[in-house]
C-alpha cells in the first residue's frame, strides 16, 4: 500500500484546512504533532505567566527572583525538581474570539466543527504547568525509552482505538522554550505502536495501564526510536495526537518554562471506515487525527468495533480508599490476562518505576 500522505484521502483532508498549511497538515499525520507559530497573542501568554508567578509565591513561597527557591520537589512526576501545576479556571480564554488562529488550527486537525459536541466551546484557563528550572540540581539527558514518566494521556476513561474522550491534546506555550530548558519530551513514532495495540484489543484497557506507572507504557515506548523535545516561543501552540507518548523533562537551566495541557473531547468516537470519494461531504471525511491512525496501521480503512462499553474512571489521585482498592484489583486482573496473551512488560520496566505484568505478586 502506498503512503496515505500521497493519497486522495490526505488531499481531501488537507484541502479542508483553513489555518494549517499543507506542510503542517502533513507533519501532523507523519509525526503526530505540529507546532502552530503565533497561534495566540503574547499578551495572553504574559498574563498567564504573571498569574502563575503570583500563585507560586502565594501557595509555595516561590521567589521569582531567586532560582534557589525554584529547585525543589513540589508534587511533580517522581519528584522532578521545579515542576509544579497551578490552577486557573477563574479566568478563561474563549479561543473562537480570544485566539482565533488556535481555534481554527484545532478544527483543521479534528476535521471541522462538526466533530465537537454541540455545546462545546474550545477554551483555556489561566492555569499552567511550570518547569521552573533547577540549575546545579538537574542534569539534562536526551529522551530515550528507558526513562521514567512516559505515558499516554487519559486517566479518566477506558482506552479504545476510537476513544472520543481525548480526541486531541493541545499545548499552549506561554514562555519561550529553548533546547534543554524543560521542554516536554515526545516520542514522534509512538502513534504506530499505540494504534496497533488498541486495534488488536477491542476490549480496551484500564486507564491506569498507560498512566503513571502503567504496565503497558514500557511495552509501547520500547518500540519507539524517534524522540524530540518540545520547543517554541510564547504564543505558539503544539497540537499532539491523542496517542502521543510523552514525559516531563528536567530543566537544568535558569529559564522557567510555562505551558498548559488541554484535552479536546469529540462529539462521537473516531471512525476509520468513512466513505471515500469526491462526492463525500467535508463533514464526513477523515480527520487528520484519524488519518494518522490509519497510516500507522498501514491501511486506508479499518473496521473497528469495541467489545466493551465506554467507561469513565475517577483519576487515580482523586479515588477514595474503597475505589482505589477496586481499581487495583481490576488492573491486576487485566495484567494477568494480558500476560497470558504474550503481551509482556519488558524486564527493565521496574528499574524505572513502572508496574509489570510479569511479577509473581500478580
Amino acid at each position: 500500500m502506498r503512503d496515505l500522505l500521497d493519497s486522495d484521502l490526505f488531499d481531501a483532508a488537507a484541502a479542508q484546512c483553513r489555518q494549517l498549511s499543507r506542510a503542517e497538515a502533513r507533519h501532523f499525520v507523519e509525526k503526530g504533532y505540529v507546532v502552530v507559530k503565533g497561534a495566540f497573542s503574547k499578551d495572553i501568554a504574559a498574563l498567564v505567566r504573571e498569574r502563575t508567578w503570583a500563585q507560586l509565591a502565594k501557595q509555595h513561597g516561590v521567589n521569582r527572583g531567586d532560582p534557589a527557591s525554584w529547585a525543589r520537589s513540589f508534587h511533580g512526576p517522581r519528584g522532578l525538581r521545579g515542576y509544579v501545576r497551578t490552577g486557573g479556571n477563574d479566568l478563561r480564554f474563549a479561543l473562537r474570539t480570544d485566539a482565533p488562529q488556535a481555534f481554527a488550527a484545532q478544527l483543521d486537525v479534528l476535521g471541522g466543527p462538526e466533530r465537537l459536541p454541540p455545546d462545546a466551546e474550545l477554551s483555556w484557563g489561566s492555569g499552567a504547568i511550570a518547569n521552573l528550572g533547577a540549575p546545579d540540581h538537574a542534569e539534562w539527558q536526551p529522551p530515550q525509552p528507558r526513562q521514567p514518566g512516559w505515558h499516554k494521556d487519559g486517566w479518566h476513561f477506558r482506552h479504545f482505538l476510537n476513544s472520543p474522550e481525548q480526541g486531541l491534546l493541545t499545548v499552549p506555550i506561554y514562555s519561550d522554550i529553548q533546547p534543554r530548558s524543560g521542554g516536554t519530551f515526545i516520542a514522534t513514532d509512538s502513534i504506530a505502536p499505540v494504534a496497533r495495540l488498541l486495534a488488536a484489543h477491542p476490549e480496551g484497557f484500564h486507564a491506569d495501564s498507560v498512566q503513571g506507572a502503567g504496565y503497558l507504557i514500557p511495552y509501547l515506548i520500547e518500540q519507539c526510536s524517534s524522540f524530540e523535545e518540545l520547543t517554541g516561543e510564547a504564543g505558539d501552540m503544539a497540537i499532539l495526537h491523542p496517542y502521543m507518548l510523552h514525559r516531563a523533562a528536567p530543566n537544568p537551566s535558569d529559564r522557567p518554562r510555562f505551558i498548559a495541557n488541554v484535552a479536546v473531547v469529540l462529539n462521537e468516537p473516531m471512525r476509520f471506515n468513512r466513505p471515500c470519494g469526491p462526492s463525500v461531504p467535508p463533514a464526513q471525511r477523515y480527520s487528520l487525527v484519524e488519518l494518522a491512525v490509519l497510516r500507522a496501521l498501514q491501511v486506508d480503512r479499518f473496521d473497528f468495533e469495541q467489545t466493551n462499553a465506554k467507561e469513565p474512571f475517577v483519576p487515580g489521585p482523586f479515588r477514595d480508599e474503597k475505589e482505589a482498592k477496586t481499581q487495583r484489583r481490576r488492573l491486576q486482573e487485566e495484567m494477568r490476562a494480558t500476560a497470558l496473551t504474550g503481551l509482556a512488560t519488558p524486564a527493565w520496566a521496574a528499574e524505572c518505576g513502572y508496574m509489570s505484568n510479569q511479577t509473581a505478586a500478580l
